[in-house]
């Protein structure tokens, strides 16, 4: 049998998550930690399909849109490549949920809360030694008072989790040190993060061993069940090999010094680096600038291009954004 697909792969994640409301109804009460009485009950996935040609475009993100019984919004993401403006996208996107709620004419009392809940597969804050971190609008002298509930973000960084995981297990081991006691992780939430770093290693008999809740049994089943799709495994296999080679460019880019000309702000810097590129890599520095949010007229200062042309290249920016993932 063939190994398990990385759930922490977003195109897997997504099919997975994206097809099957219960794993991903028991997921986000485990991320809220709400009572038993407010627990959600169901959820109506927003952007069920993934475009096979989604797959390969390097700046698409393949998250997990819902909505539940209340009306609640949640935008379930996995990240795996590091965003130089990361804070800025989760915010932007949060806020166009937010705002496209509302039609013309509509009354704000109609707007109800949207939830980010982001799996990075890195280290955004590495000088903290926390895994979650939870923004919402507070105020900066008494943290105590909420000015809404309507916009908040859940941020896990999964790296983190293993050290977490070896306090734990090692607090354990000095209770239960003359103990035989199984090798579980009774928080639900820890549970599945624990899940996303190690399901591609598990097998039917370490899944008894390490976890307890139904909902990731049931989780190991749908994945084990994806992997064994050749299709599905080609595709997850092709969006693996996009963002390497989106890593890649970066590298590159940064290497030559566009990157760095850009985020000091120096023309002949970034004037420089844009020249050793060839027209399609002005065009690719063009992308990911858009994807930034950097305006036209800056991207053609920097990359060369004809301002029409930055323009044309935003205009299907935006439309591929708008569009379901």
């Amino acid at each position: 049998m063939k190994n398990l697909l990385p759930l922490k792969n977003d195109f897997v994640f997504k099919q997975l998550f994206g097809t099957d409301t219960e794993i991903l109804i028991d997921l986000i009460n485990c991320v809220l930690k709400l009572p038993e009485e407010e627990k959600i009950v169901a959820v109506k996935i927003k952007n069920p399909m993934i475009m096979a040609e989604e797959v390969d475009r390097k700046y698409v993100i393949l998250d997990v849109r819902a909505k539940d019984e209340a009306g609640l919004e949640y935008d379930i993401e996995m990240q795996v490549r590091r965003y130089e403006h990361y804070p800025q996208r989760a915010l932007y996107y949060l806020c166009k949920m937010y705002a496209g709620q509302l039609k013309s004419g509509d009354d704000y009392t109609k707007l109800l809360p949207v939830i980010g809940i982001h799996f990075l597969d890195y280290r955004w804050f590495p000088d903290h030694g926390d895994f979650h971190y939870h923004f919402c609008l507070r105020d900066a002298r008494y943290p105590e008072l909420r000015l809404a509930d309507d916009l908040s973000l859940h941020i896990f960084e999964l790296p983190a989790i293993e050290n977490q995981m070896k306090k734990v297990e090692e607090e354990k081991m000095k209770k239960e040190a003359e103990e035989n006691h199984r090798d579980i992780v009774k928080d639900g939430l820890m549970e599945w993060l624990h899940f996303f770093n190690h399901a591609h290693e598990e097998k039917e008999e370490t899944m008894k061993q390490h976890y307890t809740n139904p909902m990731i049994h049931k989780a190991f089943q749908g994945l084990t069940e994806l992997s064994a799709d050749e299709i599905a495994r080609d595709l997850a296999e092709r969006r693996e090999k996009a963002l390497k080679d989106e890593a890649m460019f970066l590298a590159e880019a940064m290497d030559k010094g566009i990157k760095q000309g850009i985020k000091q702000g120096i023309k002949q810097g970034t004037e420089q680096g844009a020249k050793q590129g060839s027209e399609d890599k002005a065009r690719q520095v063009a992308e990911l600038l858009l994807s930034m949010g950097d305006p036209v007229e800056k991207i053609a200062k920097v990359t060369g291009l004809a301002v029409d042309e930055v323009r044309k290249l935003d205009k299907q920016h935006r439309k591929s954004a708008e569009s379901p993932s």
